[in-house]
């Protein structure tokens, strides 16, 4: 009962006040609800901001992570490409013995060519470096 009352009495103080006094306390009233209005504004401006800074910091943590895979790929790239110039090195320096080899047992040269898939060039050079092994 006691709000029941309560409310019927503010509403019998507001019928009961005078023009002057109804304007200043609806003046009074704007001024606490626009107060209360920006308060609320610059709470969300502050959390919008907030989220906007873990944001930027998210992707700043993205782009660290993708320029570091990037940095392993090229790693990786260059790592590849090492092996593979190795393995071609091998690969010229095993067909160059297998020349040798069989220049020594006497196997024609069309035949080393065929079997080694060496150019005549490359088996030129091969003949020479024989000659001047045996000087």
């Amino acid at each position: 009962m006691d709000k029941t009352l309560n409310v019927a009495m503010r509403v019998w103080e507001d019928l009961s006040r005078t023009e002057e006094e109804r304007r200043e306390y609806e003046i009074r009233l704007k001024q606490i609800l626009d107060e209360q209005s920006k308060k609320r504004d610059r709470e969300l401006l502050e959390q919008e901001m907030e989220e906007v800074k873990e944001q930027k910091e998210e992707m700043k943590i993205e782009k660290e992570e993708v320029e570091k895979q990037r940095e392993e790929m090229k790693m990786e790239k260059e790592e590849a490409e090492r092996k593979k110039l190795e393995a071609e090195s091998a690969l010229k320096e095993s067909t160059k013995q297998t020349a040798l080899k069989m220049l020594e047992q006497g196997i024609s040269q069309t035949a080393i060519l065929q079997v080694t898939g060496l150019t005549l060039q490359q088996f030129e050079v091969i003949q020479q470096e024989l000659g001047n092994k045996n000087k």
